[in-house]
């Protein structure tokens, strides 16, 4: 358990000390992306939806570095590939979530876990380095009390959290960075959030403008950049909350939508199925044809000649509702949902 403890905090020792060459930092730091960008999000992997964009920002999620099915070592093994992909780029942003553990999915054997969040910009020559939900042995704990800790951040860590940055000119400046800043518009302006679709429109064979079959350069023509991306999902946060989300089947440029999925409430069918109605009011409404019980609640589904209707309750209540190509599998369609969660 602690050979797992001192990997994991090594890890995170080095992301900061590749950030605190320059001295002491410039002030704190939230964690919030300062750059204009689709995340990426890219789970347990390194399948990029566009590997070459710049801003470069993408989520990982590091929670599987257990030691009995061997997560830590595939964990290690990626971790090149994706310093590498960062590497050559002027603006990189990136949040991930960590844990360690001997039994993956066994709280009781967590060895160490936090939410991080860092950034680098070679045009301005400034970086920084955020953790959040910072635990050891399942505990709150405070990266301060660690020895070794630099005198430098102290003021800007405390129990379970903490960040710092160097604001600009502590690194060497890339002139190719400062031309490409001068193109493009890069950085979102101070306390701006990225602005989310307005919600609203009937559930039909798509859902707010995402039909069944779209290619997903169609979808961001009609949508534009998502709030995030993956290879096979893009997702868009909507004005009053909830999201709007699309999983892509095929391969390549050939691959196209065969599933959409909303928890908002201004979405509905014509007979009145909606995010937030009753189970009664739904079950009045359409003739389901199968009811399938999942740890979430009870899926119900109808399969009509164009698509597949699909609606999650939970304790009497639509959490959400989806489409999804017709005449396919529970199996399959199982497997179009897991593309949208």
């Amino acid at each position: 358990m602690r050979r797992l403890i001192g990997a994991g905090l090594a890890i995170a020792a080095c992301l900061a000390l590749a950030t605190s060459a320059a001295g002491a930092p410039s002030g704190g730091y939230d964690g919030s992306n300062p750059f204009e960008c689709t995340i990426q999000n890219v789970a347990f992997g390194t399948d990029y939806p566009d590997p070459d964009a710049d801003p470069f920002c993408v989520e990982f999620d590091k929670r599987r570095q257990n030691v009995t099915q061997l997560g830590l070592v595939d964990f290690l093994a990626q971790e090149p590939v994706r310093v590498a992909a960062a590497s050559d780029k002027c603006f990189y942003w990136q949040t991930d979530h960590w844990r360690g553990s001997v039994v993956q999915e066994d709280g009781r054997t967590e060895t160490y876990g936090w939410d991080g969040s860092y950034y680098f910009d070679k045009a301005r020559g400034a970086g920084g380095v955020y953790v959040e939900n910072f635990r050891i042995a399942g505990q709150k704990g405070d990266p301060t009390a660690l020895p070794g800790f630099p005198a430098d951040y102290r003021p800007y860590f405390g129990p379970g959290r903490g960040g710092f940055q160097y604001g600009g000119g502590e690194f060497d400046v890339d002139p190719r960075c400062v031309a490409l800043a001068k193109r493009k518009k890069i950085y979102r302006a101070p306390g701006a959030r990225r602005r989310c679709r307005l919600p609203g429109g009937r559930i039909t064979r798509g859902i707010g403008g995402i039909r069944l079959g779209l290619r997903r350069a169609s979808v961001r023509r009609v949508l534009g950049a998502p709030t995030s991306e993956r290879l096979r999902a893009v997702r868009y946060c909507l004005e009053g909350g909830g999201t709007l989300a699309a999983g892509f089947g095929g391969r390549g440029g050939r691959a196209r939508v065969t599933v959409v999925k909303t928890d908002n409430a201004a979405f509905r069918s014509f007979r009145g199925v909606r995010p937030g109605a009753s189970e009664r009011g739904v079950r009045r409404a359409m003739r389901w044809q199968r009811v399938r019980r999942r740890r979430d609640g009870k899926l119900l589904v109808l399969r009509q000649p164009r698509r597949t209707l699909m609606a999650l309750v939970r304790r009497r209540r639509v959490r959400w509702v989806a489409v999804a190509r017709p005449r396919l599998s529970l199996r399959a369609l199982a497997r179009e949902l897991r593309r949208v969660r």
